[in-house]
């Protein structure tokens, strides 16, 4: 929401200086891997063929991601990229009207990518994992809605969808023991399973699209 207050801005101006000077040495092609602290933690260069532009931005919520988006794909030119935004609009006491107005901005956001037409895999919000640092501050049930909503948009109009909801989940949908360090950012554990993850839909979807560095598909 465009009223809360944002704490974060500094930290941003650092982000997008560092992603600027980035994008050189990751060059026109590569994967652009966009959204919040989950994004920023994320500590692999190359994810399948494709050298990686992490693009991340702590504390960061869909909204105010929205209007990054265009900028970064027309300076970027990525072949590919990755999306993971949610969180931090999942907050407690988070209301079913406000995740539908973050689902409109979600829908904008993959709206962009279509736009630039460049593939696009989105990631639903990892579960939350109860009695940790953090857990208190979100709703595990605000985010497991704003998933299924998130499912929904990516559906016919993503090249993949990696559901972290259920892959990080136990059989009550809170998050595994151990997939985070403090009930929201992911443990090294966690981020080695999205990497394998991502590696596999990525090295599928270049593939298939002629981006693995072999002969165009015929």
């Amino acid at each position: 929401m465009t009223s809360q207050p944002n704490p974060f801005a500094p930290h941003w101006l650092i982000r997008d200086i560092v992603i600027s000077a980035h994008k050189s040495a990751v060059g026109p092609g590569g994967l652009l891997f966009i959204g919040d602290s989950i994004v920023e933690g994320f500590y692999w260069n190359r994810i399948g063929p494709l050298p990686v532009l992490n693009a991340g931005f702590s504390g960061i919520w869909t909204e105010a991601l929205e209007p990054r988006v265009p900028l970064l794909l027309n300076s970027a030119e990525p072949s590919i990229a990755v999306l993971l935004v949610g969180t931090n609009d999942a907050k407690k006491d988070c209301t079913e009207s406000a995740l539908d107005d973050v689902a409109v901005h979600f829908e904008r956001i993959v709206g962009h990518f279509g736009d630039a037409r460049v593939p696009v895999v989105v990631l639903t919000p990892p579960p939350i994992e109860p009695a940790r640092r953090l857990t208190g501050f979100y709703s595990p049930d605000a985010v497991a809605s704003l998933s299924r909503r998130i499912l929904q948009i990516a559906e016919g109009r993503a090249a993949g969808i990696v559901d972290l909801q259920k892959a990080f989940a136990d059989e009550t949908g809170a998050a595994r023991e151990g997939m985070t360090t403090d009930g929201i950012h992911l443990s090294a554990q966690a981020y080695r399973l999205l990497r394998d993850m991502l590696e596999t839909t990525i090295t599928t979807i270049t593939k298939e699209r002629g981006h693995d560095g072999s002969s165009q598909n015929t």
